[in-house]
């Protein structure tokens, strides 16, 4: 447990140095508006949003705990969840032992620095709560009917962040059948715990359905959780070259261990240990994700647990080595730490060198700041904005918000747009808005998927009439972006 603290003591800082220098991220702009908007009297889903509605009404609440919406806030919030990531990874693996929870731990540290939860990411949320029903769940003391119910309850609030963490409740389906197939368990008990863990993710999920449905907003919140996120967000392969470079260390530490898990002694001691089973069948579910899309933070919420198999193989290849030969000398362990520390400095010079600057600088946001004063200036205290260059961060850093239900053109507005597809019509004959970013880039807007579909075209269409009819281009020294203003 010292050697726990001590690691905390030295990664808390550096993460926030990583964090703060990181700036927010393209995703996490979004939780921050939609979170602040709830502020300043819009509801959820007055906004169209990417995530589960307990991501954005947690980020408001954190926020204001910590101090408002400011960037070291912000990076302080991202830290908090980092620690309780690694807080949680530690409680998981310790019942393997000490080693293997430091093992584990390290790990872990490593994959949050690699997979983006130096931004505002929901898949710290969904990893705190999947190791903790993982804990609950393998755990051998108290009632058996309440682990596997509390476990449940866990993965349902998950899914209240993010709806990949439905994932984790088919591992624990496959888990609980493997136990039964394995004679560990007989039919009736499978399908009593399997019905504990059904109950206890569907308390929150219900509970959720209750709220929304007294607030008239059941079916924009069925929408957004459940329809869309599941069957309407599309496929695409856009980040695989980034995601095989950037965690290729990992990758390789995987492969070296699942080589070594199928020999002796290793493979008897796994099948001694159903714990095991259990983290790599949530891995391997939460992998799926990965057939939508490769951004790497898609693969933290599998990481966590293979980095739990990867703490334990080490601990139990040193154990084997140290029982042949003698105690590993500090040398040794050197050499180790090193070989694996190179692993993850050339992942990083491969990815992106500029990286480095992040621990070692502290950066300069004045120039963002003038930004959103100047648009806070044309746009006045109670006007709209509708920009779509830099969207996110511009609503962002001006605190205003457009006259449309979305703040971003990703692909939930593509979807959006097909069922309303005078959107940008209406949006540019309501006086209420005041200012529109709408530059030259090629692609016009963030769907690149989709962008000659009918519904965008449509709507694109409608948004160029709209400036050429009521609006002025104009370009400013002040601001590096074109822009336009009402007549």
């Amino acid at each position: 447990m010292t050697r726990f603290l001590i690691f905390l003591a030295i990664f808390c800082p550096i993460f926030f140095l990583f964090a703060y220098n990181s700036g927010y991220g393209y995703d996490a702009y979004e939780y921050l508006i939609i979170a602040r908007t709830l502020n300043e009297g819009y509801n959820l889903y007055d906004f169209i949003p990417s995530k589960s509605y307990l991501l954005y009404s947690s980020t408001s609440l954190l926020l204001n705990l910590l101090g408002g919406y400011n960037h070291l806030s912000v990076s302080a919030l991202i830290t908090l969840l980092a620690t309780g990531v690694l807080v949680s990874a530690w409680r998981a693996a310790r019942m393997f032992g000490e080693r293997t929870a430091l093992f584990t731990v390290i790990l872990t540290a490593a994959c949050c620095c690699f997979m983006e939860m130096n931004f505002l990411e929901p898949e710290s949320w969904v990893a705190i709560f999947g190791l903790n029903a993982f804990t609950i769940a393998v755990k051998n003391n108290g009632r058996q009917n309440w682990r596997w119910l509390s476990a449940g309850i866990l993965l349902g609030l998950a899914m209240c962040f993010k709806s990949v963490a439905a994932f984790y409740l088919v591992g624990f389906g496959a888990f609980i059948l493997l136990l039964c197939l394995t004679g560990r368990i007989n039919f009736w008990q499978m399908v009593g715990r399997g019905m504990l863990v059904l109950a206890g993710f569907a308390v929150p999920l219900l509970l959720s359905m209750l709220y929304f449905y007294a607030t008239n907003r059941l079916e924009a919140h069925l929408e957004w959780t459940y329809v869309y996120p599941f069957g309407g967000y599309p496929s695409h392969t856009l980040f695989l070259t980034k995601f095989l470079i950037k965690l290729s260390w990992l990758l390789l530490l995987l492969l070296i261990s699942f080589i070594l898990v199928f020999q002796q002694p290793y493979r008897e001691i796994y099948q001694k240990t159903p714990a095991l089973w259990l983290a790599l069948l949530l891995a391997g579910f939460a992998c799926v994700t990965m057939l939508k899309t490769q951004a790497s933070h898609y693969f933290f919420q599998a990481s966590v647990f293979f980095v739990l198999h990867l703490g334990f193989m080490a601990d139990q290849w040193l154990a084997h080595y140290e029982a042949r030969r003698q105690q590993v000398s500090y040398w040794q362990a050197l050499i180790g730490v090193g070989g694996m520390g190179l692993l993850l400095l050339v992942s990083l010079l491969l990815y992106r060198p500029n990286t480095v600057k992040r621990l070692v600088t502290i950066r300069d946001y004045q120039d963002e700041e003038a930004a959103g004063a100047f648009i806070r200036e044309k746009a006045g205290p109670n006007g709209h904005v509708l920009i779509f260059d830099m969207a996110m961060p511009l609503y962002y850093l001006s605190d205003r918000e457009p006259n449309v239900p979305f703040i971003f053109t990703e692909m939930q507005v593509t979807h959006y747009l097909e069922s309303h597809p005078d959107t940008y019509g209406k949006a540019l004959a309501d006086t209420s808005l005041k200012f529109v970013i709408f530059g030259n880039r090629s692609s016009v807007i963030d769907d690149s998927t989709a962008l000659n579909t009918p519904a965008n075209v449509h709507a694109i269409g409608q948004l160029r009439a709209g400036l050429q009819k009521d609006f002025v281009r104009v370009e400013d020294p002040r601001f590096p972006l074109p822009y336009w203003r009402r007549k």
